[in-house]
C-alpha cells in the first residue's frame, strides 16, 4: 500500500525518480527485471532515445506471463504477511535488549540497547539455538552502535526466533 508510483505524486514531483526491482519486491531472487517511473517527460524521452532496452531472459519471460493467473493467491500471501509482520513486531518488542524499528520491509531493523553487542548476539542465537541473523553494526550509517537485522519468516520460525531472545533476555 506504500507507493511512490501514483501518476499524481510524479507528477507533482518531477525531481522523483523511482526506480523498482521486481525480483526485490514480488521476492523474486535472480529474476533481473524492473522499471523506472517519474513525472519528468523530457527525462523518460531521453531515456528512451538514449538506453537500451535489454532483452529479458526466459524466466523473467515466463514470470511475467504466470504473475495474472497467481495475482489473488500473491494478494492474499501478502495479507497474511502483513498480519504476522505485525504480530511479530508485538512479540520482539517485548525483548527488553532490543529497540525494534517498525518496517515496511520483510525485516525489522532492531538496536541492540544493551546487554549484548550485535556480534555476541547473532553468535549467541547461532551457537545456542541454530538460529542466523544479520549484524549490521559494521555497515557504514550505523557510527558505532550495534543493530541486527531479523528476516520476517513463518509464524513458528518468529516464534522460535522470539522465544531464543527472550531467553537470552533471562
Amino acid at each position: 500500500s506504500i507507493s511512490l508510483l501514483g501518476e499524481d505524486l510524479l507528477n507533482l514531483n518531477p525531481h522523483l525518480i523511482v526506480i523498482k526491482s521486481i525480483s526485490k519486491s514480488y521476492g523474486v531472487p535472480g529474476l533481473r527485471l524492473g522499471f523506472l517511473a517519474s513525472g519528468n517527460k523530457e527525462l523518460i524521452r531521453l531515456l528512451k532515445k538514449d538506453i537500451s532496452i535489454w532483452n529479458i531472459n526466459s524466466f523473467a519471460e515466463f514470470y511475467m506471463q504466470i504473475f495474472i493467473k497467481y495475482k489473488d493467491d500473491y494478494e492474499k500471501a501478502c495479507l497474511k504477511f502483513l498480519r504476522e509482520r505485525d504480530r511479530f513486531f508485538s512479540n520482539l518488542r517485548q525483548v527488553s535488549f532490543l529497540r525494534v524499528i517498525p518496517s515496511a520491509a520483510n525485516y525489522f531493523l532492531c538496536e541492540v540497547t544493551d546487554t549484548y553487542t550485535a556480534e555476541e548476539l547473532c553468535s549467541s542465537l547461532l551457537s545456542q539455538s541454530n538460529i542466523l541473523i544479520k549484524n549490521c553494526s559494521p555497515k557504514a550509517g550505523f557510527n558505532g552502535k550495534q543493530y541486527i537485522r531479523l528476516a520476517i519468516r513463518d509464524r513458528d520460525d518468529n516464534d522460535k526466533l522470539t522465544e531464543a531472545l527472550l531467553q537470552l533476555g533471562k
